[in-house]
């Protein structure tokens, strides 16, 4: 019965880290933040969060509209930043891309 009950709790423990794992190592991932100036009520961050969402190769976003900043996770074989920046646009908003050190005063 140990035997079991200590092989469940490997295999568990060993899902739960391997998509961590991956996740950090996947070069086709990309992370770019968006400053999104005209975003200034409730349903802009809806609005972004419904459409931005389901643009090709999505993976995550953080959408801050308090710091007026989307954060957006994607697969750099399915899409482009320009890509994303044209999906704003297509929404009504303009996203300007935040330079390294622009992201750290953000």
């Amino acid at each position: 019965m140990k035997t079991k009950t200590f092989f469940m709790v490997f295999m568990a423990t060993m899902f739960a880290i391997s998509p961590i794992s991956a996740k950090k190592n996947d070069p086709n991932k990309e992370t770019v933040i968006f400053c999104v100036d005209d975003m200034d009520c409730q349903s802009c961050k809806i609005k972004i969060e419904k459409n931005i969402a389901f643009e090709k190769g999505v993976k995550a976003m953080d959408v801050s509209l308090e710091k007026k900043i989307v954060e957006v996770t994607f697969d750099k074989r399915k899409n482009t930043v320009e890509s994303l920046q044209g999906a704003f646009k297509k929404i009504g908003y303009e996203a300007k891309l935040l330079k390294d050190n622009e992201k750290q005063s953000k």
